[in-house]
């Protein structure tokens, strides 16, 4: 009967071990995603700063990027329909 209740016992461990070791592997899978993730998004921010100037708006004097503005007869003008009631 000891030999029984030792076996139970052993193959219960190797089910908690190798539970461990998947949580530990799916972890770490989720981690290296997220930070390839997060390296993409660093390097898409990166590319638009570069290639992207600020410009003041001439109505509400708020900085938008050059590629969002219009430019009009007051200069750089933003394209949010609220800019005239903020400046």
């Amino acid at each position: 009967m000891g030999k029984v209740i030792f076996w139970i016992v052993v193959f219960f461990l190797v089910l908690l071990a190798l539970r461990m070791v998947s949580v530990y592997k799916s972890r770490q899978d989720a981690r290296d995603d997220e930070a390839e993730v997060n390296k993409k998004k660093r390097a898409d921010r990166d590319d638009t700063k570069a290639t992207d100037s600020m410009v003041k708006c001439g109505r509400c004097a708020s900085y938008i990027p050059q590629s969002t503005a219009v430019r009009k007869a007051l200069g750089w003008v933003c394209t949010d329909p609220d800019c005239s009631r903020r400046g």
